[in-house]
This record gives structure tokens, sequence and C-alpha cells, in this order.
């Protein structure tokens, strides 16, 4: 396979020189990482100057929240705090890596397109019940003052089921910044995993980069039981929020697998996504055997790769390069790679795969 370096992506991408809505342009695979932290710290710093407590990430498979296998959301880990009613005033923000795996039972089929990926960081906060609207205006003014976002390409999604909700967004918006009763009741609902407890949510959209539409790029939840509200949850991806502003093609494009990019597009960002969960969750200390759920999981990425390396003719010389570029550049000079690692495996469930069909 012909090789490609940043340069000849970038012309192989003609990146336009005029500005988007938001006057801003694509970035680079190389430049994808400080983005992302940039709009991380953005969100710290915000919530911070507020007087929000930071809560520590977990690792994505610690097992922190029962009721799911991977963290999937910051909630899992800020789940304690409303269930006890001990929220610190004036609330709680954090950023957790998490990893949703949907995508898992389609990515052998052709027809399928990814419009995630499995791995992503996110960005939530938590405040109190008596705190719902300022928490509300608070998670408005990050976007319309820290990122600098014009209100004219902000769009609520909301339902008028929850008058609180859409009163709040009434205070703040016009009305040709609501959406209100577009979509189906469960659009609007939110499951905790825990019994008797629920979300009601609004969603945050941004208008797309062309000016043409909108997609979402965070959620407004209250959550409650059957007797109280126990807390408002401000929940904002960092990698959506990069698409809309920056124009990118994809979500993935904030966590890039560089030497792709010439395959064929039906099957780049399945691989992608496979090579990006399987490096993560490979550096948790997981591996692709046993009966634990998560390393099964796990397995299935791995078979994915294997999969998808003989289906775009990448040798076995040049998919460790990729999966060993991918993790230097994302995590860091490290003292032990996993990806060799990784490879050993992909290697091995291979021959299965060639014998017995691809049904991972």
């Amino acid at each position: 396979m012909e090789k490609i370096s940043f340069n000849q992506l970038e012309n192989l991408e003609e990146r336009e020189s005029t500005h988007n809505v938001y006057g801003k342009e694509k970035f680079s695979a190389e430049d994808a990482k400080k983005h992302v932290e940039t709009i991380i710290n953005d969100f710290g710093d915000h919530f911070g100057s507020l007087g929000y407590r930071e809560e520590e990430p977990v690792l994505i498979s610690s097992g922190v929240d029962s009721t799911v296998r991977f963290v999937g959301s910051p909630i899992s880990v800020l789940k304690p705090y409303f269930i006890e009613g001990k929220i610190p005033n004036p609330g709680i923000f954090m950023h957790q890596d998490c990893i949703r795996t949907k995508n898992i039972n389609k990515l052998l089929d052709d027809d399928f397109n990814p419009a995630w990926g499995s791995y992503f960081p996110n960005m939530g906060a938590i405040t109190g019940p008596e705190r719902i609207h300022e928490g509300c205006m608070e998670a408005f003014d990050f976007f319309e003052k820290k990122l600098s976002v014009s209100k004219k390409n902000i769009l609520i999604r909301v339902s008028s089921t929850d008058q609180d909700l859409l009163g709040i967004c009434r205070k703040r918006f016009e009305e040709n910044n609501l959406e209100i009763d577009k979509k189906s009741l469960s659009y609007y609902r939110h499951k905790l995993g825990i019994d008797g407890v629920w979300g009601r949510n609004c969603n945050i959209a941004l208008r797309n980069f062309d000016g043409n539409g909108f997609s979402d790029v965070g959620n407004l939840i209250i959550i409650e039981n059957e007797s109280s509200q126990l807390c408002l949850e401000i929940s904002i991806g960092p990698s959506t929020s990069l698409k809309q502003m920056h124009g990118l093609d994809h979500v993935q494009d904030c966590t890039p697998v560089v030497g792709l990019e010439l395959i064929d597009k039906k099957y780049r960002r399945k691989l992608e996504d496979a090579i990006v969960t399987s490096t993560v969750l490979f550096r948790e200390g997981l591996r692709p055997f046993g009966q634990n759920a998560r390393n099964r999981i796990l397995k299935k990425y791995i078979k994915a790769i294997s999969y998808f390396r003989i289906k775009c003719d990448l040798t076995t010389d040049e998919l460790p390069i990729v999966i060993s570029n991918f993790e230097k550049r994302e995590f860091g000079e490290v003292d032990e790679l996993v990806s060799p690692v990784m490879v050993e495996f992909i290697k091995f469930f291979e021959k299965d795969l060639l014998n017995k069909g691809s049904d991972v």
C-alpha cells in the first residue's frame, strides 16, 4: 500500500482556504490531539472558574459502574454524588475517556457506515437540583462565551412535555433557536441503570459548518426519581463539537489513524474504529482471551482488524507501523508500546478468519 505523509494528506483533503460559519478550518491529523486537549481544558477552565470541583477520570474498564461493561459517560463516575445527595456546591466537573460498543456487531457489514467511533472523550458536570436553572445557563455560557459560538449557530432540541427545561431555554434563546417536539419522546429521555431513577433531557446542537442543518453535541439532563429532582447533568462531546466547528469529515478525525486514507471508504472508518478501541483497551491491560465480557468484546475488535487488513490489502509489514504510529501520537513516547503485542494477537486470529469466514 502506498505511504502517505502529513503534507500529502493535506493536499489529498484539498482543504478550503475560506472559513466556515465558525471562522475555523479543518486541522491536520498531527494537530488533532492538541485541539481535543484545548477544548477539554476550556471546559475545565470554565467550570473551575465557577467554583466547580474537578473529579479525576477512571479507567474505561474500571468497573466503577456495575451497570455497564465500559465507562460510557462521566455520569458513571459521578453517580454516587447524586445518589447519596452529596453534590458539593456549586457542583463537580470532569473529563472522561469513554467506550460504547454499539458498532461492534456491524463492523463487518459492508453496508454499515458508522457515524461515531466506539472510543471518545467526554466532558461532564453535575450540579444540585436547586441550581438547575443556573447550571443550564452555565452550559450555554460555555458555548457562547468560552467557545465564542454565535447564538445563531445553536439549536436546542426539547420536548414540550418538559415545561421546566423548555421554560429555561426560552429565557435564554429565541424561538428560532428552539426545535420543539421534532423527535420521538424516547429521544428526550435517559436511562441511568438505577431502578426508579431516570433523566429528562434537552439536546444542544451546533450548526453544520456549511450552514445547512444542525448536529447534536451535548445534553442537559434533569435526573430525578418519582419524589424529587436529584441533579442536573451537563454532558458535552469534545469530538462532536470540534467536528461541527472545524468542519471535520468524521468525529474520528479527532483521534485519527494515519495511513488509512487511501483504502476503500466503506472500510476505513471501521478499521480505524477497531484499531483505536483495541489500542485503548490493550493499554488498560485487557487481552482478547478468557470469559470476561470485556475481554470477549476486545477479541471482536481484534478479529475485525484482521478481517479489514485482508480486505484492504494492508500488508503484515504496513499494519504494525500504522498501529504503532497511532499509539505514539495519541499517547506519547511511552516506555513500552502495546501495539507489538496487539499485532501478535491479530496474526494469531487471522488464520481462523481465513479458514472459517469473517464472523467475529
